[in-house]
């Protein structure tokens, strides 16, 4: 028993070697020329060929003495031949066969014509891995020594270790195409197996999912942000420079068209106009007085200094007035709370409120880039507002914006927009999503379409 424990253990660590030099070469035909090499002087073999299995059959990877240019014509055929009878049986094989122990009823016919030819003693072992044939090995002796049963069971334990390794490295030099059809026919056999049909069921739904959202058109959409502004909008500013008087309105407060918005002090005016005023007097008198005594130059100087003062006059009139600012047209103020600056300086020009008209409004919807081109006038579509999530507001495209503007890293182009059903409670300001309707798409391509996009202008950017 420690004998049978002991030859065990060598034909262990013999193998082993074998696999090692194998695995210490960089592709299948090194590996194959120094495997077949170390098996010829570890089985005392004249001579070892490897071919290794493809899908059009086998190919001499290597052998001992000759390599795949070397062999001779004649030979490559009959080598060929034999190891594919014993890949096709599936057992190792020896002509003569052995006395005892061999496989009786093993097909010996490409081996005898091998024999034949070499006038010598052969033999040939199959290698597989999972009932897939990998390779196959043929050796030779001389006549005088056929190979035996058990050393064609030792052939093929000193082999196994060594099998996985042919195979990995076989599959490794594979083209890509060649190695993704194995792995699809590989994955195509396990789902066939009888313990699979749950799997099968999924799969199948998948593809049908897949199918469906690839080729059945449905509604495809433009979506963005989107904002409600009036239709019409007015900055108002400061007409001169001055100081805040009276405040009336603040953000939000609804006006008619006259109604008073801001008052700005005129006491200044209202001095001058006292002064001027007071000079317009002097100078009517004065043209009186030139007049009785018919003195023509003092009428004419006086008359022209009567002009100037009523024009004065008319000029602080005007700058009076347009102290008061006042509504020019019905609306409600959405920007500009002026009530905690009462006394607060104000230069012309300066901006002091924003009226939005509140009987007719407008979306604007910012549209990226790569989706402006699928957006015209005409289209119709809907908002969806953050203050009514559940609320659908329907929609209608009037025009694009020709130029676009950076918002967060990204170019977007405004999209205005008419509101068809605008309901009273709606007011500008408000901010939400608005989906345009651009034609009918798969579902596929468009859950995809905005990231194939940016990955084809990020493509052209890389390359130039």
């Amino acid at each position: 028993m420690a004998q049978a424990t002991g030859s065990d253990a060598a034909t262990a660590a013999q193998a082993g070697q074998l696999a090692a030099e194998l695995l210490g070469a960089l592709g299948v035909d090194e590996g194959a020329a120094r495997l077949a090499t170390r098996l010829a002087a570890l089985a005392g073999c004249e001579r070892v060929w490897i071919a290794v299995h493809q899908a059009d059959g086998l190919r001499f990877a290597g052998g001992s003495a000759h390599d795949d240019k070397g062999l001779p014509p004649d030979l490559r055929p009959l080598l060929l031949g034999a190891m594919q009878e014993a890949l096709d049986q599936g057992v190792p094989l020896a002509c003569p066969a052995p006395e005892a122990g061999g496989a009786t009823d093993a097909i010996l016919l490409e081996h005898r014509l091998l024999q034949a030819h070499l006038q010598a003693a052969v033999a040939c072992v199959p290698l597989g891995l999972h009932g897939v044939p990998v390779a196959a090995v043929c050796a030779e002796r001389p006549a005088g020594q056929p190979f035996g049963a058990d050393e064609l069971q030792r052939l093929a334990a000193w082999l196994a270790p060594a099998t996985p390794a042919l195979h990995w490295m076989q599959a490794a030099q594979l083209p890509w195409r060649r190695r993704a059809r194995q792995a699809l026919a590989q994955a195509w056999q396990r789902l066939r197996a009888p313990g699979q049909r749950g799997r099968r069921r999924l799969l199948l739904a998948g593809a049908l999912v897949l199918a469906f959202a690839t080729a059945v058109p449905l509604d495809d959409t433009v979506s963005g942000r989107a904002r409600i502004e009036g239709a019409e909008q007015r900055q108002i500013s400061a007409p001169t420079d001055g100081f805040v008087k009276t405040v009336h309105v603040r953000p939000g407060d609804r006006v008619r068209a006259g109604d008073p918005l801001v008052d700005l002090l005129d006491a200044d005016q209202r001095l001058e106009q006292e002064r001027w005023s007071q000079q317009l007097a002097q100078h009517e008198n004065a043209y009186a007085a030139a007049m009785a005594n018919r003195d023509r130059v003092a009428a004419a100087t006086s008359l022209a200094r009567v002009s100037e003062a009523q024009a004065q006059l008319a000029l602080i009139a005007a700058q009076i007035a347009r102290g008061r600012l006042v509504a020019p047209f019905d609306g409600v103020v959405i920007q500009g709370d002026l009530a905690q600056s009462i006394g607060a300086p104000v230069r012309q020009g300066d901006l002091l409120l924003t009226l939005a008209d509140n009987r007719r409004q407008r979306v604007i919807v910012d549209v990226d880039e790569v989706d402006i081109a699928r957006v015209q006038p005409g289209q119709a579509g809907w908002l969806s507002l953050s203050a009514w999530l559940w609320a659908r507001e329907p929609l209608r495209v009037e025009r694009i914006a020709p130029l676009a503007r950076a918002v967060e890293g990204r170019n977007v182009f405004e999209v205005e927009a008419r509101l068809l059903d605008a309901r009273p409670e709606l007011r500008p300001g408000l901010l939400g999503r608005a989906s345009i309707d651009a034609g009918r798409a798969p579902l596929l391509w468009a859950w995809t379409r905005h990231a194939l996009l940016r990955l084809r202008v990020a493509l052209w950017a890389w390359w130039g």
